[in-house]
């Protein structure tokens, strides 16, 4: 019984990023710390050099626009100075060395700029989605159908 109490006390972890206004974007966020230091464990890295970041990706081209240096505790973060017509998306990660990055939380997509959108009544869809393919081809092998 005490185990059920436990997760249900336990937050679910998320990344949530909000319009505040043309320009300016709000991010909050929740990361269970057992997380992070388990993924520390896994590249063999001191708590001491957990360092978390936050990452501010063009939408459409996957560009990575901004990083930000989290403080321990830091659990929300407003973003100025964004283009007020482009879409973005944010990651939550540590940065074990200052050339790496490991994501460990995606937020929702902003949408500003919907004229994609709109123009071929699609959804918004990513730069990358034309260059993905989820064709399979089967051979009949021998034995592996029934005649």
């Amino acid at each position: 019984m005490a185990n059920s109490n436990q997760q249900l006390n336990k937050i679910e972890d998320h990344l949530k990023a909000k319009i505040l206004s043309p320009g300016k974007l709000f991010v909050y966020w929740h990361l269970q710390e057992e997380k992070v230091r388990f993924i520390g464990r896994y590249f063999l890295l001191p708590d001491s050099q957990l360092t978390k970041a936050l990452r501010l990706y063009d939408f459409d081209s996957g560009a990575v626009i901004h990083e930000a240096i989290l403080r321990h505790g830091v659990s929300s973060w407003l973003l100025k100075g964004v283009n007020a017509t482009s879409n973005y998306q944010i990651e939550l990660g540590i940065k074990p060395k200052t050339d790496t990055f490991f994501p460990m939380l995606r937020s929702n997509v902003i949408i500003q700029n919907s004229f994609n959108q709109k123009a071929g009544n699609k959804p918004l869809l990513p730069g990358w989605c034309g260059k993905v393919s989820t064709y399979t081809y089967y051979e009949n092998l021998e034995g592996s159908i029934n005649k």
